[in-house]
């Protein structure tokens, strides 16, 4: 039993598959269908290695969290004029 749809291949796809029904003077259906036999037989790689993140030591948090805006105003003023003389 065959079904009739549609398939959407980007176009080196499907010149490759065009190039290969040629090269064994075969109809592309029956080339495009032979080739999608062939990638659902095999098997899945076992051999797969899980995906680990690295994650990194960022070092401790310099602002109170959650940050206010206030705050944010506070450190462009000492950016500016300096530290409060208190500090100095």
């Amino acid at each position: 039993m065959s079904i009739r749809t549609t398939v959407v291949l980007d176009e080196d796809v499907l010149e490759r598959v065009r190039d290969r029904a040629r090269e064994e003077n075969v109809p592309f259906r029956n080339k495009l269908n032979d080739l999608l036999r062939d990638g659902l037989a095999r098997k899945a790689d076992k051999r797969r290695v899980p995906f680990v993140v690295k994650t990194y030591s960022l070092g401790t948090d310099l602002m109170p969290f959650p940050i206010r805006v206030s705050d944010i105003d506070a450190l462009d003023d000492d950016k500016r004029w300096g530290p409060p003389n208190d500090l100095a």
